[in-house]
């Protein structure tokens, strides 16, 4: 369990570190970022698919 975690906040914080912060703000989403990066990422999927078929019914 410990190594699970570990990859979890390691992954988070390796997205954290390509994505510098400029405000402290920034610096609180980012961390939140880094606690619920997979909800991010799907949520991320699920806006691409809704634009890809809002994309695909207007042809």
């Amino acid at each position: 369990m410990l190594l699970e975690l570990t990859l979890y906040l390691l992954i988070g914080f390796a997205g954290l570190m390509i994505k510098k912060a400029d405000s402290v703000k920034a610096v609180g989403m980012d961390l939140l970022t880094v606690l619920l990066w997979p909800f991010v990422l799907l949520l991320k999927y699920v806006d691409y698919i809704d634009a890809a078929k809002q994309k695909y019914k207007k042809k």
